[in-house]
């Protein structure tokens, strides 16, 4: 067991510090499951996340959109908790709290709200689903429908059926981000029991999870709790081999116009990022968020509010990733002659870092108001067990949830001049032009 005194990691770095501490304790058990659990006595509502390493990236030819279809599949019943409709949703909901789930590329993640009288309750349903989740034919059946309206629904707007039609293009074959999270519907409502059991049991096992509780717990209890409940899970997993990629950076995109049935422009900004653990990973998520998505970034400033000549800016794609992927950024206007000065805005702003170098004031601004926020939200059980859990999933190491705010710090002006060069010279920027079909 692993004790750290502080919030969320050592906070030993005096820049990203903050005036209160809580401690965070970790435990293995022995069939892999690694539970951390972080002790904030402010009230009686805990956060229980259950993080499954597995998402869309993990499915294979014929089963794409089945990590998404678990996020639905795991509210339905269990061996010990059976029942019609979600089982697992109207159960939390009946002791007072709130559920949910989400999926992205390279993870699944459950996460519930409940008052902490009730963590035996969700902790022995929580271990029952991951060990005895029931897949019958007649849950499949209702969830492919569920999933189905769900993808139908997404075509229906008419911002993400653009996006899936530009997706289609995007990535190489063999790229493990090739295919969007939401799958493919065709191959959705034909999923057999086999193949879903076939799923669930290649992911979905202690070795391959970590449980995360954070509030006003003690963690010896917790951990005693893990062990009766999901210390007795036998099913193990083969440790997954990283996949191999195709390199994106020297890609093509397939198309670079695309029609909207919508009376808007929208310039789509599509630029490779590197993945977690490159040495320019935080240079470019700075570069990126100082430029393009903060809400006091230099273009949301001048071309939303100063110029008035953009509705918004609007990323689509996950900042953190396993693997090489493409950050997307879309610029929507008015449909409107002129507005190729937005994009004359974007090249000359960026230009003038690559010849003039990164205004410093602008880096140390934009630092205090992430510091600002960054301790705002920290009183959130929800936004400290996220902290905790992507710097499990992705730095491999929970204590690391500083790690991108002390990078940030270190980051030198003449750093994000050399990562403008590389990263968004407009010479080299793939720029989408997707213009009304009126």
């Amino acid at each position: 067991m692993k004790k750290i005194t502080s919030v969320l990691s050592l906070l030993l770095a005096t820049n990203f510090s903050f005036a209160y501490d809580y401690p965070v304790y970790s435990k293995v058990l022995a069939n892999g499951l690694k539970v951390i659990v972080c002790e904030r006595p402010t009230g009686e509502m805990i956060e229980v996340q259950v993080w499954y390493k597995a998402g869309s990236k993990d499915e294979t030819e014929g089963i794409r959109g089945m990590a998404h279809m678990f996020e639905h599949m795991m509210f339905r019943g269990s061996k010990n908790y059976p029942g019609e409709g979600d089982v697992f949703l109207d159960s939390m909901e009946a002791l007072g709290g709130n559920v949910n789930a989400y999926t992205t590329f390279d993870r699944t993640v459950y996460h519930e709200t409940i008052p902490k009288d009730k963590i035996t309750m969700v902790f022995k349903m929580e271990a029952d689903r991951m060990a005895n989740l029931t897949l019958s034919q007649t849950t499949l059946d209702v969830e492919r429908q569920v999933v189905g309206e769900e993808l139908r629904n997404g075509e229906n707007n008419w911002f993400q059926r653009m996006h899936n039609t530009v997706y289609d293009q995007l990535y190489p074959t063999g790229h493990p981000y090739r295919v969007d999270v939401i799958g493919y519907l065709d191959q959705i409502v034909s999923f057999t029991t086999k193949q879903c059991q076939d799923f669930y049991d290649k992911f979905y096992s202690p070795n391959n999870a970590v449980l995360i509780v954070v509030g006003n717990v003690n963690h010896d209890e917790v951990f005693a709790l893990a062990e009766k409940n999901f210390g007795v899970i036998t099913k193990q997993i083969p440790p997954i081999e990283k996949y191999k990629t195709p390199d994106i950076f020297s890609d093509s995109l397939r198309q670079y116009e695309y029609a909207v049935d919508f009376p808007v422009q929208i310039y789509g900004y599509i630029i490779p990022k590197p993945a977690v653990g490159d040495s320019d990973f935080y240079k470019f998520l700075f570069l990126k968020d100082l430029l393009f998505t903060n809400s006091n970034s230099v273009f949301n400033k001048e071309i939303v509010e100063d110029m008035q000549a953009a509705y918004q800016i609007s990323p689509l794609s996950d900042d953190w990733s396993l693997y090489t992927n493409y950050c997307e950024l879309y610029i929507i206007m008015q449909a409107a002659p002129g507005n190729v000065k937005v994009k004359k805005a974007i090249n000359t702003e960026i230009q003038s870092i690559i010849d003039e170098g990164m205004d410093a004031q602008l880096m140390k601004d934009y630092l205090q108001s992430m510091k600002a926020q960054r301790t705002l939200n920290l009183y959130q059980n929800d936004f400290v067990s996220n902290e905790l859990g992507m710097a499990e999933m992705y730095l491999g190491d929970y204590q690391k949830t500083n790690d991108m705010y002390e990078a940030f710090e270190k980051i030198t002006p003449e750093q994000l001049q050399q990562t403008a060069v590389k990263y968004f010279n407009p010479q080299n920027f793939k720029v989408l032009n997707i213009k009304p079909t009126f």
